[in-house]
């Protein structure tokens, strides 16, 4: 049997075994990721239009949102849903109120898995990570949350640890409101 082909009634490749299975998959899970990427790269036959509380449009695609995201997919399924520009109504108005560094980063990680917060300087760091938390908290997006809540922890400073309290406060988000809490009262006791 040739290199690289399938033993009948087996899942493993033969003369490589479970490696040339382990590299076809990381293969196989990489061409997804360029697949998604470029989807988001691309605006053929994109089916919805969001925008930014600045103005700019966001042409996408529904396929990735709902996929994604409960909130989405509950609000696209429901009857006789009002849109905007392809939008379920709610999904528009609640969107609205973020500037477009912050949707285009929550898209893109939305599509891709990835997201380049740190490399972002347009907008203070605090804000901007707060910004997709909520994005991500109120679509039900955990990974996203988890990725913002990380980079939130890790970059408490005195100027934002009070913002990240109150964020955590409008969330009812515990964990995030008692790390916040304790960094204010460690800070507090140091001064």
């Amino acid at each position: 049997m040739p290199r690289g082909s399938i033993s009948p009634g087996t899942s493993k490749m033969c003369d490589g075994g479970d490696s040339d299975v382990e590299r076809g998959r990381q293969r196989c899970q990489k061409n997804a990721g360029l697949m998604w990427n470029s989807l988001w790269c691309s605006k053929d036959f994109s089916d919805v239009t969001l925008h930014s509380s600045d103005g700019v449009a966001f042409k996408l695609h529904k396929l990735p949102l709902v996929a994604r995201s409960p909130v989405m997919s509950e609000a696209w399924k429901t009857p006789e849903v009002e849109l905007v520009d392809g939008a379920p109504l709610e999904v528009a108005q609640f969107v609205r109120q973020f500037p477009f560094v912050a949707l285009k980063n929550f898209f893109y990680a939305l599509y891709t898995g990835s997201c380049d917060i740190i490399k972002d300087r347009r907008t203070a760091f605090h804000h901007f990570c707060t910004d997709i938390y909520s994005l991500a908290h109120h679509f039900q997006v955990q990974d996203i949350m988890d990725m913002s809540y990380f980079l939130m922890k890790n970059r408490k400073l005195p100027s934002n640890a009070v913002e990240i309290y109150l964020l955590a406060v409008e969330v009812k988000d515990e964990t995030l409101r008692s790390d916040a809490e304790r960094y204010i009262v460690s800070r507090r006791q140091d001064a």
